[in-house]
C-alpha cells in the first residue's frame, strides 16, 4: 500500500484492522490493541458460539476476558473526532468552508444525483430514485433512514443503526435510543438532544463572550504596545540625536582650543628660539675674537727678530689687552623656560572650562533625566491631576478630594512629591499659552491654608510668577517686578544647586534667557511647588521628563 500523502498516512493509522475504516466508538484490548466497539462485538459473537473458549485479540491471538473487560479509548475518540472535523481541509477541498456539504448518491453509476435520505443500517447514502426501490424490499422497511449524512456515525450509531437521540455528558458520547437501554451509561449524567443542545450552546456563549472580551483587551494591548513603542523609539533617537550632538559639540570644543594651543605653543617656541640664536650667534662671536687675537700672538711670539717683534707686539698689544681684561663670562645660551601664563592666558582655560562644563552637565541630565510628578495629597480641589501624575489644570469644578493634611486648601497649588536635599537638578515645565502661574520650590513645612500659604509670601519659599502680563519673583513676601514682557515664557527651565544655595529660571523655548536667580541657604529638603492663578481652558503645567 502506497502513502504518499502524510493525510493518508494518518487516515491508515486512524482506521481499524477489521473493517478498514475510521474507527467508530474505539475500544482497546488489554493487549493494546484497538477497534470499533462494533467489530470487536462480531468477532467476539463469532469466537464465544463454541462457549468453551476466551475471545482473542484478531492480530496477536492474546486472550482477553470477554466484552465487558473492555475500556473505550477516550484519547483515540478525540483524534478521531478532530481528524474527521479537518479531514476536508487536510484534502484540500473547497466544501471545507462552513455550510453544508453535498451528499451524493452511492447507488449511482453513471452520473452523481445528490442523495436525500442516509440508510444507517445499509450505511449507504441514497437518491429519491434508489430510496424509493430500498423501501419497496420487505426486510428494508425497518432501516433507520435519516438526513443524507456525509459521514457514517455522525448522526446514527453504528453498532444499532439507529439515530442518535441522547448525550452522556460523563462520558462525552452520543448515544441512540437502545444504547440507554442497555444500561451501560446507567447513573450517568444523560441529557436528550434538546436539553444537551441548550446546554451546550450557553456554555458557549459565556465562553465565547470571555474570548471576545479577551480578544478586545488583547487588541488593545497590541495597539497600546505599538503606540507606546513607536513614542519610545521616537524618544530614543530624539535621545540619541541630542547626546550625539552634544558629543559632537564638544569635540569641536576640543578641537578648537587645540588648534589654539598648537599656535601659542608654536609661538612661543619661536621666541625661544629667536633668544637662543642671539646667544649662540654673540658666542659664536666671541670665538672668532679669541681665534684671531690668539693666531696673532702666536705669530709674534715666533719671530725671532728683535726689532720686528717688538713692532709686532705694540701692534697686537692693545687688542690683547682688551681680551684678558673682558669680564664677560662666556657661557651656554640661557634657557629661556616655556612662559606658561602667556599660553595660559591666550588659550582662556577658564572659558573652556565653563564651555566643556556645560556640555557635560547637559550630556548628564540627558542620560539621567528627573522623574516628576505631582503629588495628589496636595493638590487644591481647584486642580485637576492627570492620570500621568505629570499634569496640572484649572477646574471651575471643585474635585471631590479626600482630605489630606498637606493639602492646600486656599491657594490653587501643588507641590511635588520628589524633594531634594543635596546636589544639582535641573528640572522643564511647560505651561499653557494664556495662563497665569507660579513656579519654585518649597519646604515640606509651608503652610496649607491661609494667605500666607501662597508660594513666595513666606520664608519657606521661592517662587517665579506669570500675572496679569508681568514676571515678578517672590521670597519671604517680597515682591520684585522683573520688567513688563510682551511675550510670557513657555518652557522655564528651573536648576537648583541645594550646596550652593542658589535656584535659577531659565526661558528656554525658542532663545534661551535668564529670568532671574535666588540666592539662599537650604536649609531643609525642597519640592518643586506650583500655582495657577486662571481658569481658562488653556490654564495648565506639565512637567516634562529630562531636558
Amino acid at each position: 500500500m502506497s502513502l504518499s500523502k502524510p493525510e493518508e498516512l494518518l487516515a491508515y493509522e486512524l482506521s481499524c484492522p477489521i473493517c478498514l475504516q475510521l474507527y467508530s466508538d474505539p475500544v482497546v484490548l488489554p493487549c493494546g490493541h484497538n477497534y470499533c466497539l462494533a467489530c470487536i462485538c462480531k468477532t467476539a459473537v463469532t469466537a464465544d458460539q463454541g462457549g468453551t473458549t476466551l475471545p482473542r485479540c484478531p492480530e496477536c491471538r492474546e486472550e482477553y476476558q470477554g466484552l465487558d473487560s473492555l475500556k473505550r479509548n477516550f484519547k483515540l475518540c478525540s483524534i478521531i473526532e478532530g481528524y474527521r472535523a479537518t479531514a476536508a481541509h487536510l484534502r484540500g477541498q473547497p466544501d471545507a468552508k462552513p455550510g453544508r456539504m453535498e451528499v451524493f448518491c452511492d447507488q449511482c453509476i453513471d452520473e452523481q444525483s445528490p442523495a436525500v435520505k442516509t440508510c444507517l443500517k445499509c450505511e449507504v447514502s441514497l437518491c429519491s430514485r434508489h430510496l424509493q426501490r430500498h423501501h419497496e424490499k420487505e426486510s428494508f422497511k425497518t432501516h433507520a433512514v435519516v438526513e443524507p449524512l456525509n459521514e457514517m456515525g455522525v448522526k446514527g450509531c453504528t453498532v444499532h443503526q439507529r439515530v442518535f437521540e441522547y448525550f452522556c455528558s460523563s462520558d462525552m458520547t452520543l448515544l441512540c435510543g437502545t444504547c440507554l437501554i442497555e444500561g451501560h451509561h446507567q447513573n450517568h449524567d444523560v441529557l436528550t438532544f434538546v436539553v444537551a443542545e441548550e446546554e451546550m450552546r450557553r456554555a458557549l456563549e459565556s465562553r465565547n463572550k470571555v474570548v471576545c472580551c479577551r480578544l478586545q483587551m488583547t487588541q488593545s494591548l497590541l495597539q497600546k504596545t505599538a503606540e507606546e513603542q513607536g513614542a519610545s523609539e521616537t524618544v530614543g533617537d530624539k535621545l540619541i540625536n541630542k547626546a550625539v550632538t552634544l558629543m559632537d559639540g564638544m569635540a569641536a570644543l576640543v578641537d578648537r582650543y587645540r588648534e589654539r594651543l598648537i599656535v601659542l605653543l608654536e609661538e612661543e617656541r619661536g621666541q625661544r628660539r629667536k633668544s637662543w640664536q642671539l646667544g649662540l650667534s654673540a658666542l659664536e662671536e666671541q670665538q672668532q675674537q679669541l681665534m684671531k687675537v690668539q693666531q696673532s700672538a702666536t705669530e709674534a711670539l715666533n719671530e725671532t727678530d728683535t726689532c720686528i717683534f717688538i713692532h709686532r707686539f705694540m701692534q697686537i698689544d692693545h687688542k690683547m689687552r682688551e681680551v684678558v681684561e673682558d669680564t664677560s663670562p662666556s657661557m651656554i645660551p640661557w634657557k629661556a623656560p616655556l612662559n606658561t601664563r602667556r599660553v595660559h592666558t591666550g588659550l582662556k582655560t577658564q572659558d573652556f572650562r565653563s564651555e566643556m562644563t556645560s556640555f557635560l552637565d547637559s550630556l548628564h541630565l540627558l542620560l539621567n533625566p528627573l522623574d516628576l510628578t505631582f503629588n495628589i495629597c496636595t493638590a487644591h480641589p481647584s486642580l485637576i491631576v492627570s492620570n500621568d501624575l505629570r499634569t496640572v489644570k484649572y477646574s471651575s469644578t471643585k474635585q471631590a478630594y479626600a482630605e489630606h493634611p498637606e493639602r492646600f486648601t486656599s491657594a490653587p497649588q501643588v507641590m511635588c512629591s520628589q524633594g531634594f536635599s543635596s546636589g544639582e537638578h535641573v528640572w522643564v515645565v511647560e505651561v499653557g499659552a494664556n495662563s497665569m502661574w507660579s513656579l519654585g520650590v518649597c519646604y515640606k513645612t509651608i503652610p496649607r491654608r491661609g494667605d500666607h500659604s501662597r508660594l513666595g509670601h513666606n520664608s519657606v519659599s521661592w517662587r517665579l510668577q506669570w500675572k496679569n502680563g508681568k514676571l515678578t519673583v517672590c521670597q519671604s513676601s517680597c515682591n520684585v517686578a522683573l520688567g513688563d514682557m510682551t511675550h510670557p515664557p513657555l518652557k522655564i527651565e528651573v536648576a537648583l544647586d541645594y550646596e550652593g544655595g542658589v535656584l535659577t529660571f531659565h526661558s528656554i523655548k525658542g532663545r534661551r534667557e535668564h529670568l532671574h536667580t535666588f540666592k539662599a541657604v537650604f536649609r531643609e529638603p525642597v519640592y518643586p511647588a506650583f500655582s495657577i492663578h486662571s481658569n481658562k481652558p488653556e490654564s495648565w503645567i506639565t512637567l516634562h521628563s529630562g531636558m
